[in-house]
């Protein structure tokens, strides 16, 4: 056993771990980096006294628990780890066990979180509420089990046409900009479902933290960025989708004015659920300039992603590297009272600078070998 638990940490936890360190990072940083100690305690606290609160904390975590199932998952029909089918020979009481450790060690941030609030729910008197959280976080991994379970028996899974799909596709012509959307809707529904409910959770969660203390608007716009950053890997999406569905795209007569127009409209849809909940939840110390200066921001933000992907083709792991650094420097320029318009102004403008000078001389490399650099080089 100890040698099937080594494979299994090294093709699935290891690499998750790996693959989602800017994802994990970005959390922390925004966790534990704007939030104070005693912030987390009183909203342990909170959280505890109230069945409401409790259940939305148990939505979020049950989120990153299906992040985790679609990793797993995904890895289930790569080529390369068709080996791991070969668990069905192992007899069931040992495969089980492996895959609950498996999960057990991908569900870690949130059995530390857990149990770090837990410990001053208890000191506080909550105890139903401390042990029925126990209880979430020790047994909802079991449901990773059986995903696994029937994953690994059923390897190939039937696929059924979609009659609505194929209706609308028929009656109406569709508009450029939302071939992604409908892209990650059938391709990639659970990145998008997790991207969109984090970064909405962040705009509320910000928008009621900001009155309960001495904020000031650079924790939107912290909050921004984070967002932005977040967006790396939809934008990657979209950088593949172009160059590998639709690589006839830049043969069409259209200006660069056109695409720039398209684009903006695609950025703005894509950003359009953050939009609204931060005009619903906006709080009355904010200006109305400012939630447009902090659109602006997210749309900048996202025009510099993808013109940086224009001009080069990046790897999973270069992606997190990059987007961990922009935060990190993005952080620091915030916190110095830069004003957002020149951050805005910035982004902006290197992401159309690139997009106009590499539009038509981005190519996407199938193979990762090729991003090595050569000898030469």
């Amino acid at each position: 056993m100890p040698a099937l638990w080594n494979i299994l940490y090294k093709t699935l936890v290891r690499e998750y771990y790996r693959q989602n360190t800017g994802f994990l990072f970005l959390v922390l940083m925004f966790g534990f980096g704007i939030l104070r100690p005693e912030d987390h305690i009183a909203l342990a606290a909170y959280v505890f006294a109230s069945p409401f609160l409790l259940a939305l904390v148990f939505g979020l975590w049950a989120l990153y628990h299906l992040k985790t199932l679609f990793f797993v998952r995904q890895r289930f029909l790569w080529d390369s780890h068709s080996f791991l089918y070969e668990l069905v020979l192992v007899p069931n009481a040992v495969r089980r066990f492996l895959l609950w450790a498996v999960q057990m060690m991908l569900w870690l941030p949130v059995i530390a979180y857990a149990a770090f609030v837990g410990y001053y729910g208890w000191k506080s008197g909550q105890y139903s509420a401390v042990l029925c959280t126990a209880g979430y976080v020790l047994l909802l991994p079991l449901t990773g089990v059986w995903v696994y379970e029937h994953r690994l028996f059923r390897p190939n899974p039937d696929t059924r046409l979609n009659l609505l799909s194929a209706y609308i596709n028929r009656r109406f012509t569709k508009p450029y900009w939302s071939y992604f959307v409908l892209y990650l809707f059938n391709q990639a529904p659970v990145l998008l479902f997790l991207t969109k409910v984090f970064t909405c959770f962040v705009v509320v969660g910000v928008c009621k933290l900001y009155p309960t203390d001495t904020y000031d608007e650079r924790l939107f716009s912290l909050a921004g960025s984070a967002l932005g950053m977040v967006h790396l890997v939809v934008l990657l999406h979209l950088y593949e989708f172009e160059h590998v569905q639709l690589p006839f795209l830049r043969n069409l007569p259209l200006t660069l004015g056109q695409r720039f127009f398209n684009y903006s409209c695609l950025f703005a849809l894509l950003m359009l659920p953050e939009t609204l909940f931060l005009f619903r939840y906006l709080p009355k110390e904010v200006s109305s300039l400012y939630a447009l200066e902090w659109c602006g921001l997210l749309i900048g933000l996202l025009w510099l992603i993808f013109g940086r992907f224009l001009q080069k083709h990046h790897t999973m792991e270069h992606l997190l590297k990059l987007g961990v650094y922009t935060f990190v420097v993005l952080y620091f320029l915030i916190m110095f009272r830069l004003p957002v318009t020149i951050i805005i102004g910035v982004c902006l403008s290197a992401g159309v600078w690139l997009f106009n000078r590499y539009y038509y001389r981005s190519e996407y490399l199938v193979d990762s070998k090729a991003l090595e650099p050569r000898p030469e080089d």
